[in-house]
């Protein structure tokens, strides 16, 4: 078919404009601490679909979180062009050297517009979700949107997906925050704003099954597991932190946020004693309420290491130092609603995975081990250190390849472009 300028100008009309509601702030993603919502929006930003994406940073809701948006955010935004700014919110058109600071880098975009990212954090929600919602539509108002999609990932507040009028509602459901220790002070709140979502939102993915079921499997609800940036994790780099480096091997190791919700501290507690010899090597912060149990149970063990929190930057590189990568996780209410990131991380670094049976683990049975007592994780571990042939490692990392963030942001902006063409027939 030939190139015209009349078909430019019809995909141009297509082209859609994101506010999408965001489960973290932009300068968290900056600092390596990434998640689904990060991987999405940034694969959104290489797609010459999308003309603006506008990210608004998590709207707290506690003064705690209220001081730390203010301080980190509003008096500190990223380099770009100030769009409207007060002195409880901020709009900032962002440069493209701040995206590059991610793990994703963004080229030059089209002519079409100067700046294709906009970040948009304020306190107000702490207030009143109301002026929150009405001073973000004020600053919108400077952007000239077109053909608006609203996307949310944040469940606390119900008023999202109507900020302004736009052609379609998404929600991405990240987990069951009912079943997050972290909100069970605000349970009435996040059930009612749950059950508008299923009423307002126009397309729902989510992270496991079970989410489809509580969503009452409308048939616009998508299941789509977590992916994995496939470039980030197939070369492994040479260099290390000593303080993994030097620990005795086998490393037995483990990424993620130590939490309350998750982690199966008697799991770990038999494996490490079972096995002296070897080293057990925790990646990732542990959370503060839960620091105090992790204490009592695991410190006594001295081959136990907590090595905190790394920049996405480095994951791989730490991965790099396990001989066999453990996901030691309660098999709980809160675990049937996740996806876990790190499985395929691990198997992109081509290591021997020994899991629990949690949600959507079922479906690399053929690449990890499945235990579901702590004599046969031990069990499974043990078989995993002893048979690691090249050939397995190679098996894994192709299971991974085929679970990009590129492909999950496809699938979902092809649902989206598919509901409206069908809204214009």
């Amino acid at each position: 078919m030939r190139y015209n300028k009349n078909m430019e100008e019809n995909i141009k009309e297509e082209k859609i404009d994101v506010i999408m509601f965001n489960m973290s702030a932009y300068s968290e993603w900056q600092q390596g601490y990434v998640n689904r919502n990060s991987h999405i929006l940034h694969e959104f930003l290489r797609d010459p679909r999308i003309r603006k994406i506008v990210a608004v940073d998590y709207l707290p809701f506690t003064f705690k979180r209220a001081l730390k948006v203010w301080l980190q955010d509003v008096l500190h935004w990223p380099r770009g062009k100030k769009m409207s700014g007060r002195l409880f919110s901020r709009l900032t058109a962002v440069a493209n050297s701040e995206i590059n600071k991610t793990v994703y880098k963004v080229g030059g975009f089209d002519n079409e517009v100067s700046y294709k990212l906009f970040v948009y954090s304020t306190v107000l929600s702490w207030f009143s979700e109301s002026l929150a919602m009405k001073d973000l539509a004020q600053a919108l108002q400077k952007l000239n949107l077109k053909n608006i999609v609203v996307w949310s990932y944040l469940p606390i507040f119900g008023k999202c997906l109507e900020v302004v009028p736009s052609r379609l509602k998404v929600f991405d459901a990240v987990d069951n925050w009912l079943n997050h220790s972290a909100y069970q002070k605000i349970l009435p709140r996040l059930k009612k704003n749950y059950a508008a979502i299923g009423q307002t939102a126009d397309l729902i993915f989510t992270t496991s099954q079970d989410m489809v079921d509580f969503f009452e499997h409308r048939p616009d609800c998508y299941y789509l597991p977590n992916g994995i940036r496939w470039h980030h994790f197939k070369d492994l780099p040479k260099l290390v932190g000593r303080d993994i480096a030097t620990l005795p091997k086998p490393v037995i190791g483990y990424v993620g946020i130590i939490q309350q919700d998750r982690i199966d501290l008697d799991l770990i507690a038999y494996l490490a004693e079972t096995n002296p010899k070897k080293s057990f090597a925790f990646v990732g912060p542990v959370w503060p309420n839960f620091k105090k149990r992790v204490k009592e149970k695991l410190g006594q063990l001295n081959n136990v290491y907590w090595l905190g929190r790394k920049h996405y930057w480095e994951v791989p590189a730490y991965i790099s130092k396990f001989d066999v990568a453990i996901v030691p996780h309660l098999v709980n209410e809160f675990g049937k609603h996740t996806s876990l990131l790190k499985v395929l991380e691990y198997l992109a670094c081509g290591k021997p995975v020994v899991s629990t049976p949690t949600a959507g683990t079922g479906a690399f049975k053929t690449v990890i081990k499945l235990a579901d007592t702590p004599v046969k994780f031990n069990q499974a571990l043990l078989d995993a250190l002893e048979s690691n042939t090249e050939r397995d490692q190679e098996r894994r990392r192709h299971t991974a390849a085929q679970h990009t963030w590129a492909k999950r942001a496809q699938f979902m902006l092809d649902k989206v472009f598919a509901k409206l063409t069908n809204a214009n027939e």
